[in-house]
């Protein structure tokens, strides 16, 4: 049994998303769909059984070990319902995108049921034209975001009517009742047996690294280094005033041409992180100065990096955490677009050189053998150092269908950290840059001047590069 066990350990990445999950600080990702159409009633459940077989995770639930003897792991639902993570509902009021908005913000700051697999799927009809949404959140420890792409192609079709739609085994389900526990002397003798294996490979690991640094003693100074230059970020003091940290999220969501930002690459000679960074640096410095806090000149900006082969990102079936993250003083108060391009393209080149960026997943692998309060309290502690959040997930970028219906829009979201007033993801899909932000409503309730700002920023630099950019 405690092979099993070891088998479903959650990875060190995944859980420090499960253990750093709390009401204040909750890591839930989300994606809001818009569709041409409402899709077929029969067609959706089918996508969603086609979905799960793919990626059995979404059948999954975290346990934990009695008394905290193991490491959590993941087992299958005995009681999952489709039914209750797949749900249908009807948009009030304006029936436009603001509402939809409005309408899926109180959804996605809810906690999960830790009792069940960690997703919940919201149907809504009532755009106009007949359009639907849906709207999707996950667990940030059952996938990032390259990850949770595997669920987006598994549930979705190259054409509104494949002629050969895979075929998909229901679902089993039990409604209606709790899950039957093994008696408690088994799980945990179960426990402390996969307790006794863990520790063993703790112990063999630390063999290992300590056979490698007497071989490799010049790794020695690069592990020191990773070590001060990720003190020194979390050690980094924006002065920025905003400490209030609020437990209302508000989405919204704004598009840009995709062809306009790859114009401006291929005029800086950049790379799409550049110049997605300095259109942010632009847009979060404008709205700094409106709200009188001049004496902010960066932001540390937690900028993820997927670690996955591009094979890997839609074609390979795989969720977990597979990326790391650099910590990036986002220049906001430079009185050029291009001087703030120089400045973060220097800076982003910087941190992806520091050995600290390839040190962090070695580190969340290490994670797991501090213990829980511990993980809690560093979470807290990185977290708190970071201002700002930016992450782009490479996208699907041909027309996606899902159960008859065309996508037409895809708006991804990632969590806030704790004094940051919003944090903005960004997804190609089609022709469109689809830009996702989540505000903090206690530090950012203007947050749709926000948005009128990034696109003011993408204006900006396009002019400062003399490109021409479609509207």
């Amino acid at each position: 049994m405690s092979d099993v066990l070891r088998e479903r350990r959650l990875s060190g990445e995944d859980l420090t998303f499960w253990w750093a999950d709390s009401p204040m600080q909750p890591t839930t990702m989300a994606m809001l769909l818009v569709l041409d159409r409402l899709p077929n009633p029969t067609r959706i459940r089918h996508a969603f059984e086609r979905a799960i077989a793919a990626v059995p995770r979404l059948r999954q639930r975290v346990v934990e070990a009695p008394l905290g003897l193991t490491l959590p792991h993941w087992a299958f639902d005995p009681t999952f319902d489709l039914d209750y993570h797949v749900r249908r509902h009807a948009l009030t009021g304006a029936h436009d995108l603001d509402e939809l908005f409005r309408e899926v913000s109180p959804a996605y700051e809810t906690p999960f049921d830790r009792s069940r697999p960690l997703w919940e799927a919201r149907l809504y009809e009532g755009l106009p034209e007949g359009r639907a949404a849906l709207f999707f959140k996950l667990h940030h420890a059952v996938a990032d975001g390259v990850g949770a792409n595997a669920i987006f192609a598994a549930m979705t079709d190259w054409e509104r009517e494949p002629a050969d739609e895979p075929p998909a085994e229901p679902v089993p389900e039990n409604k209606g009742t709790w899950a039957t526990e093994p008696p408690l002397r088994r799980r945990v003798a179960d426990a402390l047996r996969d307790r006794v294996a863990l520790d063993l490979e703790r112990a063999r690991a630390a063999a290992h690294a300590l056979v490698e640094t007497v071989l490799h003693p010049s790794r020695v100074p690069q592990a020191l280094m990773a070590l001060r230059s990720l003190t020194e970020s979390l050690r980094f003091d924006s002065h920025s005033p905003l400490r209030t940290f609020g437990r209302a999220r508000r989405l919204t969501g704004v598009e840009l041409p995709f062809e306009g930002v790859r114009r401006i690459k291929r005029a800086l000679e950049a790379t799409m992180i550049d110049v997605i960074l300095t259109i942010m640096a632009r847009a979060i410095g404008t709205w700094h100065r409106a709200h009188g806090m001049t004496e902010v000149r960066e932001l540390m900006t937690l900028v993820p990096v997927n670690l996955r082969t591009p094979a890997e990102w839609v074609e390979k079936v795989e969720v977990g955490n597979v990326a790391t993250g650099l910590l990036v003083p986002l220049p906001i108060r430079l009185h050029h677009p291009i001087a703030t391009f120089r400045e973060v393209q220097r800076r982003v080149e910087e941190k992806k050189a520091d050995p600290a960026a390839g040190a962090t997943p070695m580190l969340a692998d290490l994670l797991g053998i501090l213990g829980r309060q511990l993980v809690t309290w560093m979470g807290e502690v990185t977290f708190g150092a970071v201002d700002f959040i930016v992450t782009n997930v490479p996208g699907i970028l041909a027309t996606r269908h899902l159960a008859g219906a065309e996508i037409m829009a895809a708006y991804p979201f990632a969590p806030v950290a704790l004094k940051s007033p919003a944090s903005v993801a960004l997804y190609g899909y089609r022709d469109r840059l689809f830009i996702g932000i989540d505000a903090d409503l206690a530090t950012m309730s203007d947050v749709d001047d926000f948005k009128g700002m990034i696109v003011d920023a993408y204006r900006e630099l396009a002019a400062a590069a003399r490109v021409e950019v479609p509207a």
